[in-house]
């Protein structure tokens, strides 16, 4: 203990437990919010009879390899069946059809040396004979806090919000 006090320009304290409560609870939330994706945005929902089965129309504008295999997961967790058709193949026995669309950006990880995709921007509209009966967007939040959240975690409001009159 007397060779601390004899070294020049070190002190030995304690640490606030408070001040460190507060770090990590600042870290939690932080870490909690990264994987949370923003709520949906400018939600449009018609009263409309259930839908069953629809039709995903492919857009290939999205090159996100994740994207529609996310949007059908999502579809069978509220038991709903899915065929993707070309557009203008509409296939027969379609009890809707959903179109959307969405947006890309490339970024590195952190710790990482290659670029990566992710969703910054996705819409889907659920229409019915040439009707729109729900309609809703997700946009990456200010911060981006959400960007690496994974694909599907995103589309997940975004089908609870269109199938809400289900």
């Amino acid at each position: 203990m007397l060779s601390l006090l004899a070294l020049p320009g070190c002190v030995v304290m304690q640490p606030d437990p408070t001040l460190e409560a507060i770090k990590l609870i600042s870290v939690a939330i932080t870490g909690v919010a990264s994987m949370t994706p923003g709520p949906t945005q400018n939600t449009i929902l018609h009263p409309h009879a259930p839908v069953k089965n629809l039709c995903i129309e492919w857009n290939r504008g999205v090159a996100l390899p994740d994207f529609v295999p996310a949007l059908q997961s999502e579809l069978q967790r509220h038991a709903i069946e899915s065929r993707v058709y070309e557009a203008g193949m509409q296939p027969s026995g379609c009890g809707a059809e959903l179109a959307y669309t969405a947006f890309l950006q490339w970024e590195k990880r952190s710790f990482g040396d290659d670029y990566a995709p992710y969703l910054s921007y996705a819409a889907l509209t659920l229409r019915q004979n040439g009707t729109v009966l729900a309609s809703a967007n997700y946009e990456m939040g200010v911060m981006g806090y959400d960007k690496w959240t994974p694909t599907r975690k995103k589309l997940a409001p975004l089908v609870d919000a269109v199938l809400a009159g289900n």
